[in-house]
């Protein structure tokens, strides 16, 4: 494990026994913004993971081994404060909502950093071939990593048309996505690696798709916490 790695998640567990001793004390609105702040944190962790993974897969730096574990740790740590809220605190309406809210996002969260794990995997599949052509796949990329970011402001925040404006955005990269796959369809067949590249890059721009759909339902938790309905991209 590298220094920086255990550091963060010492300082993590260390969080986690001031506020076992804490929690009592702090009012909930104090414990919310304490919230947000550990998912801030969290996000940032899970969108350089994903710059790491992707700048791998276009041979822009040498293989890393991305760390999944300092996720999982803000992952428990926010965890275990919502339900500490949900069993001492008798919450209402938006703060109800809102304690409801954050278990989702902070699930999402988790699961894009599976994600970066699973797209440096397959990029490493690939680490003797010669990725010509990886526009689109940046393009995608860019776009889910500011989805991640506006979702969790608009949390912040409590940015409604900012949160609407991040779930719109999935149909771009929806739309990238397909321009991808189709030109893997007409990839020639006949070149010496056209079969591992068509399938781990198949794999890798669908992980990037997947990473905005979370995105996108992070931001659609946020309007439900705003306005008491989710709002969906029909």
């Amino acid at each position: 494990m590298k220094p920086l790695v255990y550091l963060v998640i010492l300082e993590i567990k260390k969080l986690k026994i001031i506020l076992r001793e804490g929690l009592d004390n702090m009012q909930l609105q104090s414990e919310i913004k304490y919230l947000k702040q550990m998912l801030i944190k969290m996000a940032d962790q899970v969108k350089n993971n994903i710059t790491d993974a992707v700048a791998f897969y276009t041979k822009k730096t040498k293989p890393i081994i991305i760390n999944d574990k300092i996720v999982n740790q803000y992952e428990e740590l926010i965890d275990e404060i919502c339900f500490n809220l949900l069993i001492k605190e008798r919450l209402f309406a938006k703060d109800l909502r809102e304690v409801i809210a954050i278990l989702k996002l902070v699930a999402d969260i988790e699961r894009i950093g599976d994600h970066a794990e699973d797209i440096m995997e397959f990029s490493q599949k690939l680490e003797t071939i010669d990725i010509k052509n990886s526009e689109n796949i940046n393009k995608m990329v860019q776009i889910a990593l500011k989805m991640i970011n506006d979702a969790i402001l608009s949390f912040v925040n409590e940015d409604i048309e900012l949160a609407k404006k991040t779930i719109l955005l999935d149909d771009e990269v929806d739309h990238i996505y397909a321009m991808i796959i189709s030109d893997l369809i007409h990839f020639d067949k006949n070149t010496e690696y056209a079969i591992p590249y068509i399938i781990y890059t198949t794999l890798v721009a669908k992980y990037i798709e997947r990473i905005a759909d979370h995105a996108s339902n992070i931001a659609e938790w946020v309007s439900y916490i705003i306005e008491g309905a989710v709002f969906k991209n029909n």
